[in-house]
C-alpha cells in the first residue's frame, strides 16, 4: 500500500515567510522618488492615527469593555492585514486590476446585499452597514466597494468600440452601477456619507476620463438638487441637517450636540494644543471622538499648529498620487489613481468640513487616521495599488496619451 505523504507544515510556513521577504524587496528596492515619498507619508499618517485613536479612545473602551485597549484591537489588525495586502497589490502586475474590476464589483455587492437583506447585516449609529462574521469580527463591506467601483468605472471607460465620449451612451453603464450601489449603500443601508464619497469618485473618474462639459453641468446641477433631498429622506438626517441651517435655534433633541463640543474642542487646543493624552472632550462629551471626530480631538491635544499639519499631509499625498497619475501611461491605470486620489482627498475634506462645521454630520471618517479596521484595510489597499501602478511606470518610459480617457 502506497504511503499517505503528510502535509509539512512546519516547511510551509518558513517558505511562505521567505517568498513574501522577495515580495518586500522587489517591491521596495530601487523605487522613484515619489514612491518611496507615498510610501513614508503613508507610514507617518497611520502611525500619527494610531497614536491619536488610542489617545481618543482609551476613555470609552475602559468605559465600555473595561479594556483600554479596546478599540485597537480593530484598528490594529487592520493595520497588520492592510500592509500585507499593500505589499500583495503593489507586487502584482497592474494589467491584473482590469481582470479583478468585475470580480471585485460582483463580490462587494454581493456582500452588501447580505448586510441589508439577511440577518447577518448590523446597524451601527443608524447606519446599516456592517457584516457580522463572527464574535468580535465584522467587516463593512461598503469600503471595499468604493475600490471596486474605481476599478470597475475605470475599466469600463477604457474599453475599445464603444460609444463615443460625446454621447451620453458612454456614460451609462457605470451611471447606472453606481445607481445600485447608491440605493443598496444609501437608501437601504443609510449611509447617505458613503454615497456621497462615491457620487465624489464617480464624477473626479469622468471628469479625468473627458466627460463633456455639457454633461459636468448636468452632473452638477443633479448633485446640487440630490444631496438636500438625500439629507431630508428620514427623520434623524433631516434633523441633524436644519440643526445644521439653523444653528442659533432651539436643539431640544441635541443634532449640533457633536459639533458644539467639537468647536469647544478646538477652542481648548489653541495655539498648540493641551499637550498628547490631555483632551477634556474625549470624556463622553464627544461622541465618535476615534472616528468621525478624531480631527478635533487632533485640534485639542496639538492646537492650531496639529491641524493645520494635519492638512498639509493630506495635500501632500494628493500631490504625490496626481504626481503618479499624470506620469502613468496606461489610461486604465492612471484613471484608476485618479480614482484612489479623489477618494482620499473627498473623504478627507468632508470629514475635516464635517468637524469644522461647514457641513453638516455624515458619519464620514477621516482616512488613515480615524478608527476603523475596514476603513484602514480599504485603503492601505487602495495606496497599494497605486504604489504597483508607479512601480510599474519605473519600468517602462514615461509616455504623455493624449487620445483616450484622461486627457485631461
Amino acid at each position: 500500500m502506497a504511503k499517505r505523504k503528510r502535509l509539512n507544515v512546519g516547511g510551509f510556513l518558513p517558505s511562505l515567510l521567505s517568498s513574501f521577504r522577495k515580495m518586500v524587496r522587489t517591491v521596495f528596492t530601487g523605487q522613484s522618488a515619489d514612491f518611496k515619498t507615498l510610501l513614508w507619508i503613508v507610514i507617518f499618517m497611520t502611525a500619527f492615527g494610531t497614536v491619536m485613536v488610542f489617545s481618543s479612545s482609551y476613555v470609552d473602551s475602559v468605559i465600555k469593555e473595561n479594556n483600554m485597549f479596546g478599540e485597537m484591537r480593530s484598528q490594529l489588525g487592520g493595520i497588520v492585514l492592510g500592509a500585507f495586502l499593500m505589499v500583495v497589490f503593489a507586487y502584482i502586475k497592474p494589467e491584473r486590476l482590469q481582470w479583478l474590476a468585475n470580480w471585485a464589483l460582483a463580490s462587494g455587492l454581493f456582500l452588501q446585499f447580505l448586510v441589508v437583506f439577511t440577518p447577518l447585516g448590523a446597524s451601527v449609529n443608524g447606519n446599516r452597514n456592517w457584516l457580522n462574521l463572527g464574535p468580535g469580527l465584522s467587516l463593512q463591506p461598503s469600503e471595499f466597494i468604493k475600490i471596486a467601483l474605481i476599478l470597475y468605472v475605470a475599466n469600463v471607460l477604457v474599453r475599445e468600440n464603444r460609444f463615443h465620449p460625446s454621447e451620453l451612451q458612454f456614460w451609462m453603464v457605470p451611471s447606472a452601477v453606481f445607481a445600485v450601489i447608491a440605493f443598496m449603500v444609501g437608501f437601504l443601508g443609510s449611509d447617505v456619507g458613503t454615497v456621497l464619497i462615491m457620487a465624489l469618485i464617480l464624477f473626479g473618474i469622468y471628469y479625468m476620463a473627458g466627460l463633456p462639459w455639457k454633461l459636468v453641468g448636468g452632473l452638477s446641477l443633479g448633485a446640487v438638487v440630490a444631496v438636500p433631498l438625500l439629507m431630508m429622506s428620514n427623520a434623524s438626517r433631516r434633523g441633524r441637517f436644519m440643526a445644521w441651517l439653523n444653528p442659533d435655534a432651539p436643539d431640544p433633541n441635541g443634532y449640533n450636540w457633536q459639533s458644539e463640543h467639537a468647536k469647544w474642542a478646538f477652542a481648548s487646543g489653541g495655539p498648540f494644543g493641551v499637550g498628547l493624552g490631555g483632551s477634556k472632550m474625549k470624556w463622553s462629551w464627544l461622541p465618535e471622538a476615534q472616528n468621525d471626530f478624531i480631527f478635533a480631538i487632533i485640534g485639542e491635544e496639538w492646537g492650531m499648529v496639529g491641524a493645520l499639519f494635519t492638512i498639509v499631509l493630506f495635500i501632500a499625498l494628493g500631490m504625490v498620487m496626481m504626481r503618479i497619475a499624470k506620469r502613468t501611461n496606461d489610461p486604465f491605470q492612471r484613471l484608476v489613481v485618479y480614482g484612489v486620489t479623489f477618494w482620499i482627498m473627498a473623504q478627507a475634506f468632508i470629514n475635516i468640513s464635517v468637524v469644522l462645521t461647514m457641513f453638516p454630520v455624515l458619519g464620514v471618517n477621516l482616512p488613515l487616521i480615524s478608527a476603523g479596521g475596514s476603513s484602514m484595510l480599504a485603503t492601505l489597499i487602495a495606496i497599494g495599488i497605486v504604489l504597483g501602478i508607479e512601480r510599474n511606470n519605473a519600468l517602462k518610459p514615461a509616455l504623455r496619451v493624449v487620445r483616450g480617457a484622461g486627457v485631461r
